[in-house]
C-alpha cells in the first residue's frame, strides 16, 4: 500500500503552483533524444501526394487497378482521399488498421504536359501509404514518400530504355516512339503555386504548377537535374518495359532528393534472374567500387549501368567515392536500395499474395535478434555479405508482418510474385531501435533546472510528459545518468521513488500508478533514517558516480522527467517460434 503524499507535501504544491509553472516554463531544458547517428529515417506521414501513371503491361486494353494501402500507426486517425481535389474516400483508422481504397479507373495519367488529376491523401495522425498498380497478374507497388520527404534539388538518372532492353534481351526491340523512352512526373507538393526548372541542353524549362498539380514528360536523356521553389516529388517511369517476347511490365522509380543521397549501400540479391544491373548517378565525378564491380568512374550529371555478376550469389555491399543515387535495373522493374544511413529499426512489410520474400539485412553481431512481430526470427541461413558488418536472410511471408531490431538499424526489403516478381524496400517506421518493440514515438528525457519540492516535480512531470523518472533497471539507470552528465548536472535530482507513509516501504511513483521497488542503486549508508527523508534523489559522488539517498520531500532540487514511448501495434497472429523457412536463392 502506497501514500498520495497528501500530507506535509500537500503545502508546498499549493503554495505557488501557477507561478512555479511559470517560472518553470522559461528554465525547462529540454533533451533531444539519442538516435544514433546519422540521419533518422521513416516513411509516415499526414500529407502525401502522388499520380498513377500509365500502365499498359502485356493485358493491353484491359482496364487497371489502381488502388492506396493505407496504414494508421496511431488511433483514430480521420483519413481523407482526394483525387483531382474531389474527396473519393474517408474513414476514422485505428491503430495498425490497414485499409486498401480503389480508386476510380481515370485516376491513370496517359497525356503529357501538366496534370490535375493528382491523389492527395491527408491524415490527422501520422500514416504510412503504398501505392498499387495493376493489371491483370502484372502488379507494381511503390511507397508513397510522405510531404516531409521530399526536396527542391533532384538529379535525374539518365535510363536509357534501348541500352536496358538491348542488355536484358541482346538484341534491338522495335517499339513505338511513344514508349521507347521513359518519363518524367514532377508532382507539386505543396498547397501553393510553384515554380519547377527542367535543366537540360540545350536550353532549360522552366513550369508553373498549381497546387498540388502534376507535369508529364518524355525524356530523352539531355535533362539532367529538376529545381523548384518549394518540395516537389518526381518520378521516372515507364508503361511498359520488355521483359521477353510479348510480355512486359510497367515500372516506377520515385526519385530522392539530393540532399537525401549516400556513399554506402547494401544492394540486395533476392531475384531469381541473372540480369543484374546497377546504375549510378552523381552530380559530381563518382566513382563506384564494391563485390566484383569494376573501378567505373562517372562524370558529374552522368549516369552508367554497371554489371554486377556477383549479385547472383548474394547481396553486394557497394561505395561511392562522393554522394550517389542508386538502382537496381532489372528486367521488369527499378529497385531504390535502401542507403545504409535510411537502415531503421522497424519496418511494416506489407503483402498482399500468399507467395512472398522479405530480405533482412542486419549486423552479423546482432543478426540473432531479429524479431517478426512477436517472436524471434530463427534462422540458420544467413549469409554474410562481403566487406562489410552485415548479413542477410530471405524469409518466406504470407501475411503483413512487421519487421524490426531491438538495438539496431537494419534493412527490409519486400518482394512478391503473380507471374512478375515486384516490390522493393518495405516501409521504414521508426528510427530508434527499441527493447520492447516498434518505438514510433521515442522515449525522452525533460530536464527540469528550476528547483521544486518533490511533489511540485511530480506534479509538473504529470503535467507535460509521463512521469518523474525512476529507473526501473540497471540500463535505465545508465541512460538516465548519461544524460546528466551530458548536461554538467552535478547536484542532486529528485526521482520518482519515496516511502510509503503507511508502510514506510520504498516505491516507484509512475504517473498516476505506484508499483513496488524492484531496483535500486543506493549510495554508501543509504537508505537513511526516517529523519533523513521520506524521497529519493540521484546524487554526484566521487567515485561512486550518480547514486540514490533518501532527501526530505520538501528540499528544492531539479527533477528529470520522462515520457514513455509509444509503439506501433504487434499482432503475433502469425508469428511463430519455429524456423521460419529461409527460401532458396
Amino acid at each position: 500500500m502506497t501514500d498520495t503524499w497528501v500530507h506535509m507535501d500537500f503545502f508546498f504544491f499549493f503554495r505557488s503552483l501557477t507561478k512555479i509553472m511559470t517560472e518553470i516554463m522559461l528554465t525547462i531544458l529540454l533533451l533531444t533524444p539519442m538516435i544514433g547517428q546519422g540521419q533518422s529515417w521513416d516513411n509516415y506521414g499526414t500529407t502525401f501526394v502522388t499520380i498513377f501513371p500509365e500502365n499498359i503491361a502485356f493485358y493491353y486494353p484491359r482496364s487497371p487497378f489502381n488502388a492506396l494501402n493505407i496504414t494508421a500507426l496511431f488511433p483514430n486517425a480521420e483519413v481523407e482521399v482526394f483525387v483531382s481535389e474531389i474527396l473519393t474516400y474517408t474513414d476514422t483508422l485505428q491503430a495498425g488498421k490497414s485499409v486498401t481504397v480503389p480508386l476510380p479507373v481515370d485516376t491513370e495519367i496517359y497525356q503529357f504536359g501538366p496534370i490535375s488529376q493528382t491523389v492527395r491523401i491527408s491524415s490527422s495522425e501520422v500514416i504510412v501509404v503504398q501505392s498499387i498498380s495493376k493489371k491483370g497478374d502484372s502488379v507494381q507497388t511503390n511507397v508513397i514518400q510522405p510531404r516531409k520527404n521530399l526536396g527542391t534539388v533532384y538529379t535525374i538518372p539518365s535510363l536509357n530504355y534501348s541500352q536496358m532492353i538491348n542488355t536484358f534481351h541482346r538484341s534491338a526491340k522495335n517499339v513505338s516512339k511513344r514508349y521507347r523512352s521513359f518519363r518524367l512526373v514532377i508532382i507539386n507538393g505543396m498547397n501553393n503555386i510553384n515554380v519547377v526548372t527542367i535543366v537540360k541542353t540545350p536550353v532549360n524549362e522552366t513550369y508553373t504548377l498549381s497546387a498540388f498539380a502534376a507535369l508529364q514528360l518524355q525524356i530523352n536523356g539531355t535533362e539532367t537535374a529538376v529545381y523548384s521553389k518549394y518540395s516537389v516529388a518526381v518520378m521516372l517511369t515507364h508503361p511498359c518495359v520488355e521483359m521477353e517476347e510479348c510480355r512486359c511490365n510497367m515500372v516506377l522509380n520515385q526519385l530522392l532528393p539530393d540532399t537525401l543521397w549516400d556513399s554506402s549501400f547494401v544492394i540486395p540479391s533476392i531475384l531469381n534472374t541473372s540480369n543484374f544491373w546497377l546504375h549510378v548517378s552523381s552530380s559530381v565525378k563518382t566513382s563506384a567500387t564494391g563485390g566484383n564491380l569494376e573501378l567505373n568512374t562517372l562524370d558529374a550529371y552522368s549516369s552508367k549501368l554497371l554489371s554486377l555478376p556477383s549479385l547472383q550469389l548474394g547481396s553486394q555491399f557497394i561505395t561511392t567515392s562522393n554522394l550517389a543515387s542508386l538502382r537496381l535495373v532489372v528486367p521488369g522493374m527499378i529497385i531504390e536500395p535502401i542507403a545504409q544511413y535510411m537502415f531503421s529499426a522497424c519496418y511494416l512489410a506489407p503483402v498482399s499474395s500468399t507467395d512472398a520474400m522479405a530480405l533482412i539485412i542486419a549486423e552479423t553481431n546482432y543478426r540473432d535478434s531479429v524479431y517478426i512481430d512477436g517472436d524471434l526470427l530463427l534462422s540458420n541461413k544467413w549469409s554474410p555479405i562481403a566487406n562489410s558488418a552485415y548479413s542477410s536472410v530471405l524469409v518466406s511471408l504470407d501475411d503483413t508482418h512487421v519487421i524490426w531490431h531491438p538495438s539496431t538499424k537494419i534493412a527490409v526489403y519486400v518482394f512478391e510474385k503473380s507471374t512478375i516478381v515486384y516490390g522493393g524496400p518495405a516501409i521504414a517506421l521508426s528510427g530508434k531501435p527499441d527493447p520492447l518493440g516498434c518505438a514510433l514515438v521515442p522515449s525522452k528525457f525533460d530536464v527540469i533546472v528550476k528547483p521544486l519540492s518533490w511533489p511540485e516535480s511530480h506534479q509538473y512531470c504529470m503535467l507535460i510528459s509521463d512521469e518523474l523518472f525512476s529507473p526501473s533497471n540497471e540500463a535505465a539507470e545508465i541512460e538516465m545518468v548519461n544524460i546528466l552528465k551530458n548536461e554538467s548536472i552535478n547536484e542532486g535530482v529528485w526521482i520518482g521513488v519515496r516511502r510509503s507513509l503507511l508502510t514506510l516501504d520504498w516505491y516507484q511513483q509512475k504517473g498516476n500508478s505506484s508499483q513496488n521497488l524492484t531496483y535500486t542503486r543506493w549510495g554508501n549508508q543509504e537508505p537513511g533514517v526516517l529523519a533523513k527523508g521520506m524521497c529519493v534523489s540521484v546524487f554526484w559522488t566521487s567515485g561512486l558516480d550518480f547514486s540514490w539517498e533518501t532527501e526530505k520531500c520538501c528540499t528544492p532540487l531539479k527533477s528529470v522527467c520522462y515520457t514513455r514511448p509509444k509503439y506501433f501495434p504487434i499482432s503475433n497472429k502469425m508469428a511463430s517460434k519455429t524456423e521460419r523457412d529461409a527460401g532458396k536463392k
